[in-house]
């Protein structure tokens, strides 16, 4: 169930791409409806931002069989409703570990302006499924009546742009106070019009949902902005639908935290972390 009255066909139209190698990656985007805040119409959502930068990470040639493990998104100030460019470069090579980098810029009055940058630890993989443990239980499939209220369990306020083009199973109410919340989320389009296999980057564009999910302040009197998005990830996600269970940390000092277990279908596959900003409405 979307507010969206079509599916998006992605969040970014490619518009523009230099050339790869080892130089690195530069491509240009223009933000579709999928990307909007629900904070305002004149901006851009975190987690469209994050994926797009996660995927010129990902697009970086590398030395052998890989995945990013961890990625840390840094947002630097509004990214408006208007084309981004970004570049990723490897910022420290090597065959079993490497760091990368990646840099949002738009165009204004005084030219380019950086607003968002993002890293990421690379590491080179191996069959490991005979030592397979995971500290965190699975949560049971959305079920036929969570997907049916769908979107419903959202805030009315938050139904539109990036958070009101994905499916959702809102399982316990979001700004609850008494543990954590749980919802599947899907984006059953791409990130890029035309991409396959992009499930990484799905994930990273939900997962900055988790300070919504896991929020205990009521939007109408509260908002609550995450300054970046640090995602572990422990095994590769797969699948259109991901999980999250979610509780916001608030502190005294208009400052909080909030912490998420990320899921696919199958089983967890690792930990979402977003420093907040708190203000009163």
């Amino acid at each position: 169930m979307r507010t969206e009255p079509s599916p998006p066909t992605g969040c970014y139209r490619l518009v523009d791409r230099g050339p790869d190698g080892q130089d690195g990656v530069r491509e240009a985007f223009e933000p579709t409806s999928a990307a909007g805040s629900p904070w305002s119409d004149d901006l851009q959502h975190g987690g469209p931002v994050g994926a797009v930068l996660t995927r010129a990470m990902r697009l970086l040639p590398q030395a052998a069989p890989g995945r990013i493990a961890r990625t840390t998104v840094e947002i630097l100030g509004p990214v408006a409703m208007a084309p981004i460019e970004v570049t990723a470069s490897v910022a420290r090579p090597g065959r079993k570990i490497a760091l990368l980098s990646a840099v949002a810029s738009q165009r204004g009055p005084s030219g380019l302006r950086p607003v968002a940058q993002a890293s990421a630890w690379w590491l080179r993989t191996q069959d490991s499924s005979d030592v397979v443990h995971t500290p965190d239980a699975q949560p049971p499939d959305p079920t036929p009546a969570e997907l049916d209220r769908g979107e419903l369990g959202v805030p009315a306020s938050w139904r539109r742009g990036f958070v009101g083009s994905l499916e959702w199973a809102v399982r316990t109410g979001i700004g609850r106070i008494d543990g954590p919340a749980m919802a599947w989320a899907s984006m059953p389009y791409p990130l890029v019009e035309g991409d396959t296999g992009d499930e990484l980057e799905r994930t990273i564009a939900i997962a900055d949902a988790a300070s919504g999910v896991g929020s205990r302040l009521d939007p109408a009197d509260w908002v609550f902005m995450n300054t970046e998005l640090t995602i572990h990830l422990a095994d590769a996600p797969t699948g259109a639908w991901t999980g999250l269970v979610a509780e916001s940390w608030i502190g005294q000092d208009g400052v909080g935290l909030s912490q998420a277990v990320l899921h696919d279908l199958t089983r967890p596959v690792g930990r979402v972390a977003q420093t907040l900003l708190l203000e009163r409405r």
